[in-house]
């Protein structure tokens, strides 16, 4: 009986860690521009705007054409999220007791319409004063994103 309690307590926490985002690797991130579906529409990346806005960077990701540093630059959809200024892996989770240890991604489904990811991986691969290449991977209900890019990075106005 006592080895069932403790196999039953490993499966749960084996359970749990899955659910957290725990089933996904840097290694599962795939060298192309970020791709996937918004909507459950196929979508891919065109423009990325990456802005320093002092503490953290503020990437926005469009399946369109945008101007380089357009602050202002919006699209019917688009992805959405905030990276640390430091080279490293982050796994995507949601915490509501201290938001700012959270990490997730955004996907703006439609004008107003948003769907939190908070599975998947977030990689900072290089950052410089100028440019930061970041890989991302991430799923929520029929919204996926894998891939990486490089972007110049806009100095924000504080």
């Amino acid at each position: 009986m006592n080895m069932k309690i403790r196999l039953g307590i490993f499966a749960l926490g084996t359970t749990l860690l899955a659910a957290c985002g725990g089933g996904f690797s840097v290694d599962d991130i795939e060298d192309h521009a970020p791709q996937g579906t918004v909507a459950g529409a196929s979508w891919t990346m065109k423009s990325a705007v990456v802005t320093d806005d002092g503490e953290r960077l503020s990437v926005s990701l469009f399946p369109v054409e945008v101007t380089a540093c357009d602050a202002f630059a919006s699209s019917d959809t688009e992805i959405l999220f905030s990276a640390p200024k430091k080279a490293g892996e982050y796994p995507l989770k949601l915490e509501l007791t201290d938001l700012n240890g959270s990490q997730t991604i955004t996907f703006v489904t439609a004008p107003g319409q948003n769907v939190v990811a908070s599975e998947g991986i977030l990689n900072v691969e290089s950052i410089s004063a100028e440019k930061v290449t970041i890989g991302l991977l991430a799923e929520a209900d029929e919204n996926t994103i894998n891939g990486r890019f490089t972007s110049s990075i806009c100095q924000g106005t504080n």
